[in-house]
């Protein structure tokens, strides 16, 4: 699929979900899908024809609101299994914040201990091992 139709399908199923209705609910921002060395904040423009391959990484990022108050939801998408490391670093990672996460807690200290989770995973590509950065 090109990246054009996966984000313009990701925002018709927010828009249906969110019930859209004017400036009370709607999507948040636009849909992100940065691919590969683009770490986040990429979307495509109109004519873009750019196809997700077997082997890349994407991240989507979107988000939905509702009078003013925002979501803010991103996932990651790999098919190659290469990538499967990196795909379980993201999914603990991101356990590890909604864990850590609550009334007392400390925003650095949340960083802190997503940061360390990611990092103490690698991925092998090319038979080179990288270790995982967190951004």
């Amino acid at each position: 699929m090109s990246i054009m139709e996966i984000t313009n399908r990701i925002e018709e199923t927010n828009r249906r979900l969110i019930e859209k209705d004017g400036l009370n609910a709607g999507i948040a921002f636009p849909t992100g899908a940065s691919l590969n060395h683009c770490a986040a904040h990429w979307t495509p423009n109109m004519g873009d024809e750019t196809i997700l391959g077997a082997d890349d990484v994407m991240k989507i990022d979107y988000g939905s609101h509702i009078d003013g108050l925002m979501t803010d939801c991103a996932f990651t998408v790999a098919f190659n299994p290469r990538y499967d490391n990196l795909l379980e670093a993201v999914k603990e990672a991101t356990n590890t914040g909604i864990k850590e996460a609550g009334i007392d807690s400390i925003f650095s200290e949340i960083g802190e201990r997503i940061q360390e989770v990611m990092e103490s995973y690698e991925v092998e590509i090319g038979n080179k091992t990288f270790q995982v950065k967190a951004i």
